[in-house]
């Protein structure tokens, strides 16, 4: 999703509120998790599914864009349309609208879709960020999970359910969490707090906690990796269902992925019965010098070896790009090359052609 890697402030909280233990984490989610459904059973059928996030702000405006989703995709999901603010921009308001149409469309295509994403901690209204009573906070939370992912029971093959909770930076003094409204109002609890609602909520849909940085070498990716199985394992041991990790999958062609560590990773999350997926892969190519064929050689070669280790893990539920052309990307608002060349993020170039890498991607897909 759009974002700047930019790391969490000094700020520090008390150690019952950050560290991730057995007691401080989970504290009462057992009883959380007293109604929550039985795991979906695994599909079993290849290829792996490929899937790209779409946006309706350019639905109508460009026939061209959304007709390439239902050309190429196994998988269509709503961009930005369950994303708080733009689903709830007041407290009273639920605009499910623009979500069930995108949603609706691709089933009626024979298209499945996803659910993304009810916390986030870029993703606040300032009418909630202004509430400071943790009771209410959790009311709110509560609520808002009920009402969306009971709007779409049924309907969505899965829900992030939280994206993004792991600090940018887990081994600075913060801790391992994030530094979000979230974590400051309700403290670690907000996280089984949720997922015990969505299963509740939507107990055929498979429940998955989304980050990103979890694919490149080095020591930060390494910490980034270790809490996030700390962090399914806590809520394993709280008696909730986390059915799979989602690894965004924003790769800069400058950045060395770890085939080996996605590798172990994978075996990892498989040994405790939690699935892994793609969910947003871009190539972020700001730091590759040349023209259009020198920075798609580079993405070709980022995401091989971003398959390598995704799929030497384990068999991907789905893989999953952001967006599916770069005529319509973040990544060129964000981090826009220097050398006045378009940025080239995503499978399809801006005139809809398929790139090398949307065919290495396929073809690894079908193979699984």
């Amino acid at each position: 999703m759009p974002k700047t890697r930019t790391a969490n402030g000094p700020r520090r909280f008390p150690s019952s509120r950050t560290a991730l233990t057995r007691r401080s984490l989970l504290g009462g989610a057992a009883a959380l998790a007293a109604t929550i459904g039985p795991s979906r059973v695994a599909r079993a059928a290849a290829p792996v599914p490929f899937g790209a996030a779409i946006q309706s702000n350019f639905f109508d405006s460009d026939p061209a864009y959304a007709q390439v989703f239902l050309d190429r995709c196994d998988l269509v999901l709503p961009m930005n349309e369950l994303k708080f603010p733009m689903l709830r921009p007041t407290r009273e308001s639920f605009e499910f609208g623009p979500a069930d149409r995108l949603v609706d469309w691709a089933r009626s295509n024979g298209k499945t879709s996803r659910g993304h994403t009810f916390v986030w901690h870029d993703g606040n209204p300032a009418w909630l960020e202004r509430i400071r009573d943790p009771i209410e906070a959790e009311m709110v939370l509560r609520e808002h999970i009920q009402r969306t992912a009971g709007h779409f029971r049924g309907r969505l093959e899965s829900w992030d359910v939280v994206n993004e909770v792991i600090a940018h930076e887990p081994r600075e003094s913060g801790g391992p969490l994030r530094d979000t409204w979230w974590l400051r109002t309700l403290g670690p609890r907000h996280i089984p707090i949720a997922f015990a609602e969505a299963a509740r909520a939507d107990p055929g849909a498979r429940l998955v906690v989304n980050d990103y940085d979890l694919e490149f070498r080095g020591a930060r990716y390494d910490a980034r990796r270790r809490v996030m199985l700390d962090l399914v394992r806590q809520l394993q041991d709280g008696g909730l269902r986390v059915d799979a990790v989602g690894i965004q999958g924003h790769l800069y062609s400058h950045f060395e992925i770890d085939p080996e560590a996605m590798a172990r990773f994978g075996r990892d999350l498989k040994t405790l019965g939690v699935g892994l997926l793609a969910t947003e892969i871009d190539v972020i190519d700001f730091q590759v010098p040349g023209g259009p064929e020198e920075i798609d050689r580079a993405a070709e070669k980022v995401v091989g070896d971003f398959l390598d280790g995704l799929f030497a893990g384990q068999r991907p539920e789905a893989v999953i790009t952001w967006g599916l052309t770069d005529r319509y990307s973040w990544v060129g608002d964000v981090m826009p090359r220097t050398d006045g060349q378009p940025v080239r993020p995503l499978p399809l170039d801006a005139d809809l052609v398929p790139k090398r890498w949307y065919e290495l991607l396929r073809r690894r897909l079908a193979q699984a």
